[in-house]
């Protein structure tokens, strides 16, 4: 805990100075995705809950980004679904925005979500902020350093796009981040490993 306080931290210090920079490599977006989604397939197991992911058929296979800051941002947000999420079942989808590209890049919408607790409107922007939990009773319940939604709003700033959520007590929570990246194109770099990115899929894993 205390280690994954102090990276969080770290993290937050480089974004506040200006030094973080994100990379700009070739990489597969269905393989980010299910990285990150088989991570926490054994939490959702021991819990009873499904986790599934969809990505749309027009999200290209390859992107040029940042890989590590991608799979923070999911990560960062999933875990928290997981976490609070009792019963029900917590998704990932991944899809293209219509709004349109920004200097050839496409926006790329990832979102989060649940069935869990929800979040009361008038929390909703104050949980971005650094050290701030909707409850303070869960937390005390679950753990947490109060960084990880902080750290993810500026990654997604750092990408040029914006982190929105749709909650209520009740009825489950949607995270959405939008996120510019240009897409690759297909060479031996980035395909050393079979494809396994467009097209809607689900994993359903309970007990």
């Amino acid at each position: 805990t205390l280690l994954a306080l102090l990276n969080d931290i770290l993290d937050l210090s480089k974004i506040e100075a200006g030094r973080m920079l994100l990379e700009n490599v070739p990489f597969r977006t269905g393989e980010v995705i299910e990285d990150c989604v088989k991570a926490l397939i054994p939490q959702c197991r021991n819990k009873g809950i499904e986790l599934r992911t969809r990505i749309a058929p027009a999200v290209p296979a390859h992107v040029y980004g940042d890989p590590l800051r991608l799979r923070q941002i999911l990560t960062n947000l999933l875990s928290n679904a997981v976490k609070f999420t009792e019963a029900g079942w917590v998704e990932v989808r991944l899809g293209i925005e219509e709004e349109g590209d920004r200097s050839g890049k496409l926006a790329f919408y990832l979102e989060v979500a649940d069935t869990g607790s929800g979040i009361p409107a008038e929390k909703h922007e104050s949980i971005f902020d650094q050290f701030t939990q909707a409850d303070g009773s869960i937390t005390r319940k679950y753990g947490g350093t109060g960084l990880g939604l902080a750290i993810t709003r500026r990654l997604v700033e750092l990408h040029q796009g914006r982190i929105t959520l749709e909650s209520a007590p009740g009825k489950g929570s949607t995270f959405r981040a939008l996120l510019y990246m240009e897409p690759a194109e297909v060479t031996a770099a980035t395909s050393e490993v079979p494809d396994t990115g467009a097209g809607d899929r689900v994993w359903v894993e309970s007990r």
